[in-house]
């Protein structure tokens, strides 16, 4: 008798929570979509990723506002990592070597120890940064102090 009673009430509590119509209309109105926006394994400039940092992990997400008309320090990354160009247009520049331009929607897959900076047109930029490191890492590192290449 015991076991029909909480068979009953488990029955009575699934009916009670199932999702009735206006429940399941709001579902198909509002849809989550994914759309990827960036999966690499190598910068922007096709260098590999070559691994993480070794230890416990600790994310980090910026979103930083650039002037116009702005050229950024030269600096390393010890991490891979990501930009995303939330306004404006930004010219990315590796040291010695190509540079590329990103718009806003777009996504700058970062360098790793190379020597680079970034470069501002003729609006201001925003980007929202992810960087994927060790507690006490620095997330950059001006060019004089870096090893780069």
């Amino acid at each position: 008798m015991r076991y029909v009673h909480r068979a009953t009430v488990l029955l009575a509590l699934l009916v009670a929570l199932a999702p009735g119509p206006a429940v399941a209309q709001q579902a198909e109105s509002s849809r989550v979509t994914v759309e990827t926006l960036i999966q690499t394994t190598s910068s922007w400039d096709g260098a590999p990723y070559q691994h993480y940092p070794a230890g416990a992990p600790e994310l980090s997400v910026l979103k930083i506002s650039i002037p116009a008309h702005t050229a950024l320090s030269w600096h390393t990354h010890p991490m891979p990592n990501a930009a995303y160009v939330l306004s404006g247009e930004l010219t990315v520049e590796k040291r010695g070597g190509p540079s590329k331009r990103f718009t806003t929607g777009q996504v700058v897959a970062e360098m790793v120890g190379s020597i680079h900076r970034g470069i501002t047109g003729n609006e201001p930029v925003v980007l929202l940064l992810f960087y994927p490191g060790t507690p006490g890492m620095p997330l950059s590192e001006e060019a004089s102090n870096a090893t780069g290449r």
